[in-house]
């Protein structure tokens, strides 16, 4: 599972003042390095300065000052020879820190101190350092944790509700207005913006409805006295074919209107307890010879199940399928009944990816090898479903073919089908 928006900008907050505590930390460690050494060598410079002046007065040597002194470091020793006074840090395992002047005739005067590599107060102030980056680090990490978790709380708030908009609902107007803590930010602009989105799709899509309940409507008239007026003709060939066009444009009316009223979420269902191969069963026996649909081989996988569903309504999602199946795909065509699912197969060269992937759409049909259609018949089916409270999903069976999978709900607690059940409404839902 990917880090989420709140842990990226903790993290990245985290780092940032990490990166910042370890670099003013190294400048302070060196900082306070050079300072404790510049004071080592005033220090030693102060005491030198002491000691010649004893020397110079009495003639002895004081404060552990030495004359000619072998272990004179040799840098020291070529700034003494050319008649400067100096001092010096020297390191390896015992380092000290040395000062040194000329007192005449050829003689250094030198005097020196030990000079530990970690001093008590150098190494309080390292952990006093260490302390308080960490403590900088845990609370910008906690802040910044805070920060990001508002900014999550609204983008999973729009996230969330261009989803409900997806799946139907309409948006609330004035919903995107800024409130208390939301501000006029960037995450604000966005919300305006999927908002002003989703309202213009919501509008288009529900223009695009009622275009096709009104085309439908207006076309229901003319096509039922085309059916009448054919009769009429006297070639009995004329009026073959003009009922048969007629008959196939009443049809589109028919899922047309169908269509708008599944949209308008106007549909409701009668829920009723039944066995549901029995009631598989006889619908696939009335559909055969219908559409195209010829033999279809019915099993029955384990027990029989009661569902509580609209036996019509079921009918016209499985007819339309197996039409579907009849018409673009290749025998045998295979219903297999297991618990709640149905699952219709059949063996051709299986569902458009598209139509796998984002569900059927109305008025695209197959490609032309598979055959010709308005593509509302698959569009029908889930709409039904959707009334049922049920699942309609399409995809490819093993060993190829294309395979819908209906999972219908089960009976609720109650009495069984045939034991006085009453029928239900249930509402369709909305576009």
């Amino acid at each position: 599972m990917g880090m989420g928006i709140r842990g990226r900008i903790a993290l990245a907050i985290s780092s940032v003042t990490a990166l910042a505590v370890v670099v003013l930390g190294l400048a302070v460690h060196h900082i306070s390095g050079l300072e404790r050494e510049q004071q080592a060598r005033a220090q030693q410079d102060g005491q030198l300065s002491s000691a010649l002046q004893l020397y110079q007065r009495e003639g002895q040597l004081s404060l552990g000052a030495q004359l000619d002194d072998a272990k004179l470091p040799a840098p020291l020793a070529k700034a003494v020879g050319q008649g400067r006074s100096g001092t010096y840090i020297s390191g390896g395992s015992d380092p000290r820190v040395w000062a040194a002047t000329g007192v005449g005739a050829g003689k250094v005067l030198s005097i020196q101190a030990p000079y530990p590599k970690r001093d008590p107060l150098q190494r309080a102030l390292d952990w006093a350092l260490l302390v308080a980056g960490a403590a900088t680090v845990g609370l910008m990490a906690v802040v910044g944790w805070f920060v990001a978790q508002g900014l999550s709380r609204r983008l999973r708030h729009s996230a969330a509700e261009a989803r409900r908009i997806a799946a139907g609902e309409t948006p609330v107007p004035g919903g995107s207005a800024p409130g208390p803590g939301r501000g006029r930010d960037e995450v604000a602009e966005l919300e305006h913006s999927v908002r002003a989105m989703a309202t213009a799709l919501a509008a288009r899509v529900e223009a695009e409805r009622e275009f096709t309940a009104d085309v439908a409507h207006e076309l229901r008239t003319p096509v039922a006295g085309l059916v009448a007026s054919a009769e009429l003709l006297p070639h009995p060939r004329a009026v073959e074919m003009v009922q048969e066009r007629a008959q196939t444009l009443r049809a589109l009316v028919e899922d047309l209107l169908e269509v708008s009223r599944l949209d308008a979420g106007v549909e409701s269902a009668q829920l009723d307890a039944v066995e549901l191969p029995s009631l598989v069963r006889g619908i696939v026996k009335r559909a055969r010879g219908q559409r195209g649909v010829q033999d279809v081989a019915v099993e029955v996988v384990g027990e029989g199940r009661i569902v509580t569903t609209d036996a019509r309504r079921v009918e016209r999602i499985l007819v339309n399928v197996l039409a579907n199946a009849a018409k673009h795909g290749k025998p045998p065509i295979e219903v297999r009944v297991e618990g709640t699912r149905i699952v219709v197969r059949d063996h051709g060269s299986g569902y458009p990816p598209e139509l796998v992937s984002q569900g059927p759409r109305r008025f695209r049909t197959a490609a032309p090898e598979r055959g010709t259609g308005h593509g509302l018949g698959l569009t029908i089916a889930v709409g039904q479903a959707a009334v049922l409270g049920a699942r309609l999903e399409f995809g490819s069976a093993e060993g190829g073919g294309a395979q819908a999978v209906l999972d219908l709900p089960e009976a609720e607690d109650g009495p069984a089908a045939g034991d006085g059940a009453q029928p239900r409404a249930v509402r369709a839902p909305g576009p």
